[in-house]
């Protein structure tokens, strides 16, 4: 169970990270004669702090705990069990992220309405990358209280 909830905290600051950076890469852009000048944000160094840091962590952490190498994926399994856990987890994790989809779709198409009829400039880049990180994150949370709740259901029964 650790490594499965450690592994989608990884991928929810992972997703949240490259959503910021993908959202916020400039903090003051200039326009200059041969293309542009610009500073670019702590987003995009956070993002690589982790893509670097995670994996040494994880590693460490498989070495303390004995994860075995061929289920690098919080998606592995083992046994009967764990399959059904996975099975279960991975359809409301699914079924979030199409119903996020639509949400996000009808949002997105929403918002631009809303800007065309008043005139307003929405940045409708910024609004579509919020909300996919958001819905990767809602998913990702879900996979992981379902599979700990299907993994206490099967090896912890009487808990």
């Amino acid at each position: 169970m650790k490594k499965t909830v450690f592994q989608c905290i990884g991928n929810v600051l992972l997703f949240t990270l490259m959503g910021l950076a993908f959202m916020f890469p400039f903090s003051e852009v200039t326009q200059m004669e041969m293309g542009f000048h610009g500073t670019v944000t702590i987003f995009p160094f956070l993002l690589t702090a982790h893509l670097i840091i995670y994996p040494i962590i994880h590693y460490i952490l498989a070495k303390k705990y004995h994860w075995r190498k061929s289920s690098n994926s919080e998606l592995a399994y083992s046994d009967e069990r764990e399959k059904i856990i996975v099975s279960e987890s991975t359809k409301i994790a699914y079924k979030v992220l199409i119903g996020g989809l639509i949400v996000t779709i009808a949002a997105i198409g929403g918002i631009k309405f809303f800007s065309l009829s008043t005139g307003m400039n929405i940045s409708t880049y910024s609004i579509s990358i919020a909300l996919l990180t958001v819905l990767l994150d809602i998913a990702t949370i879900f996979y992981c209280v379902k599979w700990c709740r299907e993994y206490k259901k099967y090896y912890l029964p009487f808990l």
